[in-house]
């Protein structure tokens, strides 16, 4: 039986979104020159890897002329939230708490950065009025 395709980005992939999601839309060649400013990489190497983005849906293609020019369909944020929902499965079993618990243990953080993730975690334990009223902060200065 055949696998089931996958929509993750694979290295390769993540690279191409990344310049589409910089630059805009852009051609296989122009891809392939950007990506070669960083290690060389073969213009067919990235043609296919723009159809395949485009079978998972990530990318649109346009013809113009004898090119097609592909355009990111699917958000950074959307790619990082399907990311890391298949970390979260295959590494740390679907638990988000395991997950920060390791970041926690495994990561020095700043003073800094530690207030700013206790202030987001005690925002999110509250009803969303209390949460909002949290993220605004109120102006103390009269005018």
């Amino acid at each position: 039986m055949a696998r089931p395709k996958s929509t993750e980005l694979t290295p390769a992939e993540q690279k191409i979104m990344q310049l589409l999601w910089q630059q805009g839309p852009l051609s296989v060649r122009d891809i392939t020159n950007m990506l070669s400013e960083q290690q060389p990489v073969a213009y067919t190497t990235v043609q296919t890897l723009c159809r395949i983005l485009l079978d998972k849906g990530h990318v649109s293609a346009e013809k113009q002329g004898k090119a097609f020019i592909y355009q990111a369909q699917t958000v950074q944020q959307e790619a990082r939230s399907q990311a890391l929902l298949s970390l979260l499965k295959k590494f740390f079993g679907g638990s988000p708490d395991l997950l920060a618990q390791h970041l926690l243990q495994d990561q020095q953080l700043s003073a800094e950065v530690a207030a700013q993730l206790q202030a987001k975690i005690s925002a999110a334990g509250q009803p969303a009025a209390t949460a909002q009223a949290v993220a605004k902060p109120t102006s103390t200065s009269q005018d």
